[in-house]
């Protein structure tokens, strides 16, 4: 009986051990730095709030750029990305070229 227990104590250290090793640890990296192009970066919900916060009210709708640059439009982002760039710092410059190398790459 007490053979019977050992021999299971030792199967159950021994999966453990085989199957526990194999499991991936995490690689420390903050969330922002793990963005990827599998994770959808979305216009409307992520960009366009950065961009009111930095560049309204000329650029949105009744703004003196608006006709010229309109800030509502993904478009206009990827055609002006490197003035956009140089203006917006922090992570909100890293979320912005994430999101231009999204559009890209599409």
């Amino acid at each position: 009986m007490v053979q019977m227990k050992l021999l299971v104590l030792f199967c159950a250290i021994f999966l453990f051990g085989w199957f526990g090793s194999s499991r991936k640890k995490p690689s420390g990296k903050s969330t922002q730095e793990t963005i990827t192009f599998e994770d959808t970066i979305h216009f409307v919900s992520q960009i366009q709030p950065i961009l009111v916060k930095n560049c309204s009210p000329c650029h949105f709708n009744g703004g003196k750029m608006y006709d010229k640059m309109p800030f509502d439009k993904d478009t206009t982002i990827i055609n002006h990305q490197a003035a956009i760039l140089r203006r917006i710092k922090g992570e909100e410059n890293t979320l912005l070229r994430s999101f231009i190398q999204q559009q890209l790459k599409h």
